[in-house]
Parts: structure tokens; C-alpha cells; sequence
């Protein structure tokens, strides 16, 4: 009810972009829980699961600077309708397939089985940019943490749908309820690509600087904007590896250190995704009220913290309640982050600025899986919980120091306009 009020107060063309971003988590929910197993049931080893979830992470993040930086000049939307279409191809592979070559192909062109929580990988920069150019700087905490919001409940609805549908199984014969996700992709991508192509996008307006002083003072404003996103470029890698470390590989944790099952494992993860959404409105609120950076700082040391927890605990039910807990508060402050990024530009370099944001993140990400499997295959379970938690503690203490100034200059321009 909240969400649906507040969402009813923002532009028509983010609402829709929200709508987009709902029916694609809804599938990447579904793939978070089921892939990782699907590919092990195919009889992929560790190191291979981890490897395809790294290779899709890595392509992304190559693609997604010349992407950003394209964008500024030729537009978003043909970028976002392009990746609903590849998206969707892929996921017709995943239907006819079981070929390890083909899969791995899809699995890595697409970004399957990441916690990617509605975006578009590698068109991220696009899509967060064009969602700025409808929000006013004051409004971008609030509007993208709802955004991230929409994007999380629409992860627990695909995970919980992974969960149940093994019990559909039979209603299927001779179908793997696996393929019926990549079904379910299929289809909701061509709706995505429809939504894309019905938004209005204005070019947008890039300044030719002629006069000497103009000149000088463009010159002095890219510096100061390009010092800022680097900045944030170099802490973003401590958080990266982090999230890298225990995200991708959860479902196949649970499996291996408690024998869950997809149904066990689908409801945790829907539990917590349906968490992250609150706490994302929480967040929102925050923001507006404190501060986004002082918001973003306090929640994130307490979900660091939270993470040492985890492997010591024996009970898969408090596990499970620490892990919804923790990822929780850690990605609920995912949406600020994202306002944070993209308004440390004008609106002709936020793709530019978006995608060394999304590049300083996905490439410690991607390389993260990989030595979560190379080390559960030597047996070291908890290791990587730990390392994680050193590293997101570093995370908010220099993300507090960098830009504690963000919040008062934010408060400065509102109050000048």
C-alpha cells in the first residue's frame, strides 16, 4: 500500500521502467535459486558452476563502460531494448538444451544466476541514467530505493515460484520444471522489450563550450566530477569481491552444508528478497530524513557484522534467519547507492558515470564465484563469509569518509533552486 502510493507520485515513464525491472527480477529470483542446482544435476563441477557465473559477470562488465559511455551520445532505450531481446534468446537455448557448450554460452551472453535484482547486465549504465533524467537530484535517494524495492519483491516472487515448482513437475510430463523457467524468461522479456519501445526518450542536450573561460570552467567541473566517480570507483572493489564471494554460490551453501532443498532454499531466498524490498522503503525514508550517506554508513556496518554469524551457526533455520537479516540491511541500501552514482555527474555523462560505478563493482563480483567454488572445493565452507565481512567493514568506513560532504551539498542545491 505505501509502495503503491508513493510509486503513484512519480513519473509515468520511471513507473514504467519500474514495471520492467519487476517482471525481469521475477526471473532472475527464479534462476538464483534453480541454476546453480540445475547445473550441478547436469553433473557441473563446483569450479565449472562457479566459473560460467563468473564468465557472464566479467562480459558484462566489459561491455558496460563503452556501453555507458555510448549511451550518453546515442541514447538508452535502443541499449535496454537490446538486452531484453538477447536476454530472451538465451533463454530460448535454455529451453531446447541441456548441451554444456550452449548453456555455457547463454548462461554467460545473458547473466543468468546472478543476484542482479532487476538489472539489466551489462546495460545497467543505460537504465540507471535514463531513470535520473525523470527525477529531480532531491527526490533520486527516495525514488531509487523504491526502485530497488520493486526490484527485491520481485525476487522473492521468483524465488518462491522456484521453490514450488518442483510439485508442478507432474503436471508437465516430460518437461523439466528448469526449462519452464527459462519459459517464463522467454516471455517476460518480450513483454519487457514492448514496455521499452512504448517510452518516450529526449535526446539529450550536450553543451558546446566556445568561450575561453567557459571553457576553463568545464574543464575544472570534468575534473571534479571525474575525482568523484573514481573515488567511488576504488572503494566499490572492496564491496565488490565481498558480494562476489557469498552471493552467487548461497543456494548451493545451503545445499551442501545443510542439505536444503529447492523448496527449503527457494523460501529463504524469498523470505529474503521480500526483506530487502522493505528494507529498501526503509531506506527510502531514510534517506530522506538523515541523509543518504549517513543512512547507507550505519546499516552497512551492522549487515557486515551480522556476516561472521553466519558459517559459525549449526541450525539451518537460524542461518537462514541471520542470512535474511543481513542481506537485507546490506542490499536495502543498494537503490541510495545507485541516486549517489549517478549524481555525481551532469545528465550528459551519467551513463559515463554509471558505468564506472557498475564496472568497479561487477568486476570483483564475477571473480568472486570463482574462488567461493575453488575454495568449498578444498573444503573451506566459512572462509569466504569471513573475508567478506573484513571487506564490507572497510566498505562503510571509507564510503562514510569519502563522501560525508554528499548529503549537505545535496541540501545546498535544493535549498538555491
Amino acid at each position: 500500500m505505501i509502495v503503491g502510493t508513493l510509486i503513484g507520485q512519480i513519473h509515468s515513464s520511471v513507473r514504467q521502467l519500474m514495471l520492467v525491472n519487476l517482471l525481469r527480477s521475477i526471473g532472475q529470483g527464479m534462476l538464483v535459486v534453480d541454476l546453480a542446482l540445475y547445473l550441478d544435476e547436469l553433473g557441473w563441477s563446483t569450479v565449472a558452476i562457479g566459473s560460467v557465473l563468473a564468465s557472464g559477470g566479467l562480459l558484462g562488465v566489459g561491455l558496460a563502460p563503452f556501453i555507458g559511455i555510448y549511451s550518453d551520445r546515442l541514447g538508452r532505450k535502443p541499449f535496454l531494448l537490446f538486452s531484453e531481446l538477447l536476454t530472451a534468446g538465451c533463454a530460448v537455448i535454455g529451453i531446447l538444451t541441456t548441451n554444456p557448450i550452449f548453456l555455457f554460452i547463454a548462461i554467460t551472453l545473458s547473466g543468468f544466476g546472478k543476484a542482479d535484482a532487476g538489472s539489466p547486465s551489462p546495460c545497467a549504465p543505460a537504465e540507471q541514467a535514463w531513470l535520473a533524467s525523470f527525477i529531480p537530484t532531491k527526490e533520486r535517494g527516495k525514488v531509487y530505493s523504491l526502485n530497488n524495492a520493486v526490484s527485491f519483491f520481485g525476487m522473492a516472487a521468483g524465488a518462491m515460484l522456484a521453490g514450488i515448482m518442483p510439485l508442478w513437475e507432474s503436471y508437465f510430463q516430460g518437461i523439466s520444471f528448469y526449462r519452464l523457467i527459462f519459459c517464463f524468461i522467454f516471455l517476460t522479456s518480450l513483454i519487457n522489450a514492448m514496455i521499452i519501445f512504448t517510452i518516450r526518450e529526449d535526446k539529450v542536450e550536450r553543451k558546446q563550450v566556445i568561450e575561453e573561460g567557459a571553457r576553463n570552467q568545464e574543464k575544472k567541473i570534468l575534473y571534479e566530477e571525474n575525482v568523484a566517480v573514481i573515488k567511488l570507483a576504488a572503494i566499490n572493489i572492496l564491496n565488490g569481491i565481498a558480494i562476489g564471494l557469498t552471493g552467487p554460490m548461497m543456494a548451493y551453501w545451503f545445499s551442501v552444508k545443510f542439505g536444503a532443498s529447492n523448496t527449503q532454499i527457494g523460501g529463504t531466498l524469498a523470505v529474503t528478497f521480500f526483506a530487502t524490498g522493505m528494507t529498501s522503503i526503509m531506506q527510502a525514508r531514510l534517506s530522506h530524513q538523515h541523509g543518504t550517506i549517513r543512512s547507507i554508513v550505519i546499516i552497512r556496518f551492522i549487515a557486515s557484522l551480522l556476516l561472521i554469524l553466519m558459517p559459525i551457526l549449526s541450525s539451518y533455520t537460524l542461518v537462514s534467519a541471520m542470512y535474511i537479516m543481513r542481506t537485507a540491511l546490506n542490499r536495502g541500501t543498494q537503490g541510495a547507492q545507485q541516486a549517489l552514482s549517478v549524481s555525481l555527474t551532469r545528465d550528459m555523462r551519467r551513463g559515463f558515470a554509471s558505468s564506472i560505478n557498475i564496472f568497479s563493482m561487477r568486476l570483483p563480483i564475477s571473480i568472486g564465484p570463482y574462488i567461493t567454488g575453488y575454495l568449498f572445493g578444498l573444503g573451506s565452507l566459512a572462509l569466504p563469509f569471513y573475508i567478506a565481512s573484513g571487506l564490507q567493514c572497510s566498505f562503510a568506513l571509507l564510503y562514510g569518509k569519502i563522501f560525508c560532504t554528499y548529503d549537505m551539498k545535496v541540501k545546498s542545491q535544493v535549498s538555491s533552486g
